[in-house]
């Protein structure tokens, strides 16, 4: 579905990413491990469009996208949930949503979009009226991704989606993508918390300084001496 082929990416005079190269298949979960700094963020800001690489290509769906702006290519059916959740705070939970549903191709779909997300996250459906800047952590992620699903992506792309929250609430987070990626949504998941992560994925990849350095299935990976010291702590 997505495939990513030797981008690189500067910002200004300082090179990001170097030759990375990874790829989504239909109706997977795909996990980019690696610490601060290693270049995950700016890969999947590259793969939707927001940052223009130097060099090489990204396709979706066996289309170039990487002349395409950001929200052409989510009317072709990619969508990031970004990092920080970067919600509209002044508007309320359902305002947000409806604007996750901008997309033509989303729009026809809204009324079934809301009845999914709010089966997923009933605190969201209780609270439809409340401004998003008043929600916990928790409640400002469900309804970022929320927002997300509402474009009605083929594939969604997640930024962080465990920063800042508590345990309890990462480990019912990752069970919602697990639940979401069951309706046959693939998911390409930027994640810190690498043991949660390679539970969930069927393929991932280690980026460090900018490189691809390890890739392998998920459950590879969670044995792999060096992951398992570097980003486990064992």
């Amino acid at each position: 579905m997505l495939e990513v082929a030797g981008i690189s990416v500067f910002y200004g005079s300082i090179q990001a990413l170097w030759d990375v190269t990874f790829e989504v298949r239909e109706g997977e979960i795909v996990t980019l491990l690696g610490s601060n700094g290693a270049g995950k963020s700016t890969a999947i800001k590259t793969s939707q469009g927001l940052i223009r690489p130097a060099s090489g290509q990204v396709r979706f769906q066996d289309e170039a996208v990487g002349d395409l702006r950001a929200h052409e290519v989510v009317d072709r059916g990619l969508c990031l949930v970004p990092e920080e959740r970067r919600l509209f705070p002044q508007m309320s939970i359902m305002e947000n949503l409806e604007l996750g549903a901008y997309p033509r191709r989303a729009r026809v779909f809204r009324k079934q979009s809301l009845e999914w997300i709010f089966s997923l996250f009933p605190v969201l459906e209780k609270r439809r009226q409340q401004k998003a800047h008043t929600l916990s952590g928790g409640e400002q992620q469900m309804l970022a991704i929320g927002r997300g699903l509402m474009a009605k992506p083929v594939l969604l792309m997640m930024d962080e989606p465990s920063l800042g929250l508590a345990p309890l609430l990462v480990s019912e987070l990752f069970k919602t993508i697990f639940e979401i990626n069951l309706q046959g949504l693939a998911i390409l998941l930027v994640e810190q918390n690498a043991e949660h992560a390679l539970r969930l994925a069927r393929r991932a990849y280690v980026m460090e300084t900018g490189r691809v350095t390890r890739e392998g299935l998920g459950r590879e990976l969670l044995e792999d001496p060096y992951v398992r010291s570097a980003y486990l702590g064992m």
